[in-house]
């Protein structure tokens, strides 16, 4: 398959050779190597042997491609604002449209080139400037969904590999860090379950947090979010168990714990920690926002010392 890179006005800007593995009316997708020199953007460095597993759509206004190692390693995903592409017999042709977008493993996104895409959206004709503007939410979603189905299989992994069940205790996500974990296929083999603690007595009947804990400290605070886990791990009888507490908004806040804040904590067989976030988003994105930061702080805590 000939991939051909087209300029917004339809010069050629590259060509190469890929292979398909995928395709249907909608879209397709290739694997790609990078044969061309070392290339160090700050972010991400591509050399030659790095995979681009690049898929292309008819009927959406971006392209992604996933960026592996030779050894296999994930490396991220590079995304651009594109007309839709073209896709024939053993062609597939697209169009830049200069913003980009990459997603670290990390879940880290940044946005590239805003100012050539403001110098380009005068020239493109009427209604593609507002086209690939209401494409960049679709796109951060994009992203993010393949970001977290990636942190799933390698909390998996880890898990597997340990022999270790997982489970939580949440409050102010109301559930949606055990909503993320289950949307693996086969989670039940390590995910066990659940406790949504939302008011104070549940969080003293069922995962044990002192009344002491919470007169002093109250119920968002590093303290409750270590209880909580370690009550998870008794009540549900895991090996791990993420905790979240906090205010989710948009009101509940003061000086001291503004709404944003959240606490999250974790227990293991190897030990015990705790992170503190404050989130500027509305309160859907306020819950996400933490549902994303459990994830990587199990992923982290399961690999000290890998």
């Amino acid at each position: 398959m000939l991939v051909r890179k087209l300029k917004s006005d339809g010069a050629e800007r590259a060509r190469y050779d890929a292979h398909i593995i995928e395709r249907d009316e909608r879209h397709a997708t290739v694997i790609a190597d990078w044969t061309r020199p070392r290339l160090d953007l700050g972010y991400v460095t591509f050399e030659p042997g790095d995979q681009f597993h690049e898929t292309f759509y008819v009927d959406r206004w971006y392209t992604v491609f996933e960026i592996r190692a030779a050894s296999g390693a994930l490396k991220g995903w590079y995304a651009d604002l594109a007309r839709p592409a073209r896709i024939l017999n053993d062609t597939i042709e697209w169009e830049d449209l200069a913003l980009d977008a990459w997603m670290s493993p990390q879940g880290d996104l940044r946005w590239m080139d805003q100012d050539e895409f403001a110098a380009l959206e005068p020239s493109l004709p009427a209604g593609e400037a507002l086209a690939v503007r209401s494409a960049i939410e679709p796109l951060r979603e994009e992203l993010q969904r393949r970001w977290r189905a990636y942190m799933n299989d390698q909390i998996a992994l880890v898990l597997t590999r340990r022999r270790w069940t997982l489970g939580t205790a949440e409050s102010c996500t109301g559930g949606l860090i055990a909503d993320e974990l289950t949307n693996r296929p086969n989670s039940s083999t390590y995910f066990m379950g659940g406790i949504v603690a939302y008011d104070n007595r549940i969080k003293r009947a069922l995962l044990g947090v002192s009344a002491e804990t919470l007169e002093q400290h109250g119920a968002v605070s590093e303290a409750c979010a270590l209880e909580m886990a370690d009550g998870a791990r008794r009540a549900l009888g895991v090996d791990v168990a993420v905790s979240a507490t906090g205010i989710a908004g948009p009101s509940g806040g003061s000086d001291a714990k503004p709404v944003g804040l959240v606490y999250l904590g974790i227990s293991t067989p190897t030990g015990r920690a705790a992170e503190r976030h404050v989130w500027s988003h509305n309160r859907i994105g306020n819950k996400r926002a933490s549902a994303d930061a459990a994830l990587r702080l199990i992923l982290r805590q399961l690999t000290i010392g890998d």
